[in-house]
């Protein structure tokens, strides 16, 4: 297949699952908020997708260079900035603290593997305690509600979908767990986006 022939079929991959996803989430926000089972629903949509990997390869999602670096690549997001998709590659030796997202947040592995460790919404009170782990990897994932905290844990490099409620730059003022204080902070976010939706720069 052809580079501009993979980007096309990439696109309406894309599209397709953002369409339902998009239902999945207007049916929630008409019955006060999206739930656990629509999340569900989000992230085993989000996981058929995962499955054309061959639309998804390094060629067209190159991982960064250094140790620790994250890249998301912007594949999706509608015009109110909301329901965005990224492919989020990321570095060997990658972590996150325990953080919030301040809206739904559904990860679905493709490639490597990312250790998610879930709190529990708890952000802005007392030190997080973990209730459960999960192996972020290829046919799996995990989903969270806007409350809910994970953190990242990864050895070796990973490439992930990260579908969330709102765009990352609208992602302001989340807290996140630092440890050597012992207080939740401001989340300060500096991982790179990469504009990779057709026609976009």
């Amino acid at each position: 297949m052809s580079e501009t022939d993979r980007a096309a079929e990439r696109a309406a991959a894309v599209a397709d699952a953002m369409d339902d996803i998009a239902k999945i989430d207007a049916h929630g926000r008409e019955h006060g908020g999206i739930d656990r089972a629509g999340l569900e629903r989000i992230k085993e949509r989000l996981l058929e997708l995962a499955e054309r990997d061959d639309l998804f390869s390094d060629e067209d999602f190159p991982p960064p260079d250094a140790p620790g670096a994250s890249v998301s690549y912007r594949i999706a997001q509608n015009d109110d900035d909301e329901l965005a998709l990224y492919v989020q590659c990321v570095g060997d030796g990658t972590s996150a603290p325990p953080h919030e997202h301040r809206t739904w947040a559904v990860i679905v592995g493709m490639r490597g593997q990312e250790l998610s460790r879930l709190y529990g919404p708890c952000a802005g009170r007392d030190e997080p305690d973990v209730q459960r782990e999960v192996m972020v990897e290829r046919g799996t994932g995990v989903a969270m509600l806007r409350d809910d905290v994970h953190s990242i844990h990864i050895e070796g490099a990973a490439t992930n979908f990260h579908c969330y409620g709102l765009a990352l730059e609208r992602l302001t003022g989340r807290l996140f767990w630092h440890a050597r204080s012992g207080q939740w902070q401001v989340y300060d976010d500096d991982s790179q986006i990469v504009e990779a939706r057709p026609g976009r720069t």
